[in-house]
């Protein structure tokens, strides 16, 4: 690992180095973690950017709490309106990717009151399942890929790995079934890990968190995707925001039922699609923000305030906080 200022790299998650050493930070990164980072960098042709997701562009906004969230969580972050600092991304390590590409995802992360008591922070991508279950098969994904002696990955290997894996095709079957989004803004963005609200009278309720364009979800053709510039979504977004048209969402929660799945992020809850949800509140993306807001720390999903609780028993969700501190610590 090789950071230029560990300390600093620490700060941008938790906003402060406190008492933690450079040792101490380290040696809470695992050895699978920091492959999985430095293989995805390989594979992207070892670029300083993000190793996924690493176009993309920073916003700012409001999130508007609904009424019935209180009912779910007594978290400070549903309590009252809150700034809003946003990313919007289209998935690959690689910066110049078509935004027209139908097979790599797109991306929302954001995080509710920045600074406050309520400091709550969302990873999100337009498919409703990942496309692993674990570190170890992240990177086993990713090892199969890589180029061999004549610069190309072996078709073997990554033939081999999917039938031993046949769940890492999920995801890539559910972007393809889909129109290619013409809008980071007409896009529904799905967590696909589990999480748990817990109200002020201690009732617990297992949830996947849904974000839900209002105006309704914008899809291309494939050809109409061809004859897209390279960079139209954040010049389509940039353009509704100055026509003073900002992009709005609702954040819905989307209710578990007991014995639902809560560790295997490759595939849906029975019915999910179809379940009851209820309305937490409203997301307004407002302005433009220069990158390096973004770009100076990570959204880590596993900052959130009291109320919401993620999944401590799925490893792949346990593992974004070291692998996107690894990720930083090579960017400062």
């Amino acid at each position: 690992m090789k950071f230029r200022n560990r300390k600093i790299a620490f700060a941008a998650i938790t906003g402060t180095v406190a008492a933690l050493s450079t040792a101490q930070y380290v040696s809470a990164q695992s050895a699978t973690t920091e492959q999985i980072v430095n293989t995805m960098r390989t594979l992207s042709g070892g670029q300083k950017a993000r190793p996924s997701g690493a176009k993309g562009q920073c916003f700012t906004g409001t999130f508007t709490p609904a009424a019935e969230a209180k009912g779910l969580s007594a978290s400070p972050a549903f309590a009252k309106p809150s700034r809003v600092v946003a990313r919007f991304s289209v998935g690959s390590g690689n910066p110049k990717v078509m935004d027209g590409n139908k097979m790599v995802n797109r991306g929302f992360a954001f995080r509710i009151d920045p600074n406050g008591d309520g400091q709550t922070e969302f990873v999100m991508v337009n498919a409703p399942i990942n496309f692993v279950k674990s570190p170890d098969q992240m990177l086993g994904f990713l090892q199969a890929r890589l180029p061999g002696a004549d610069g190309k990955p072996d078709p073997a290997k990554i033939k081999a790995f999917t039938e031993a894996n046949p769940e890492t095709t999920n995801q890539g079957r559910y972007l393809a079934s889909r129109p290619v989004p013409g809008s980071w803004e007409g896009v529904s963005y799905r967590s696909t890990h589990g999480y748990t609200l817990v109200n002020a009278s201690g009732a617990r309720q297992l949830v996947k968190f849904q974000i839900v364009p209002t105006a309704g979800e914008i899809g291309l053709t494939d050809d109409e995707a061809k004859a897209k510039p390279a960079d139209f979504l954040v010049d389509e977004l940039k353009g509704r925001i100055e026509a003073k048209s900002p992009a709005s969402f609702d954040m819905m929660a989307i209710i578990g039922r007991p014995g639902d799945e809560k560790t295997n992020a490759t595939e849906q809850w029975a019915d999910e699609d179809k379940r009851p949800r209820v309305k937490l509140g409203t997301l307004a993306i407002t302005a433009i923000e220069k990158n390096e807001t973004c770009d100076g720390s990570i959204f880590n999903p596993l900052l959130l305030a009291n109320g919401i609780e993620g999944s401590a028993n799925d490893p792949l969700f346990t593992e974004r906080q070291p692998a996107y501190a690894i990720s930083i610590g090579s960017r400062l």
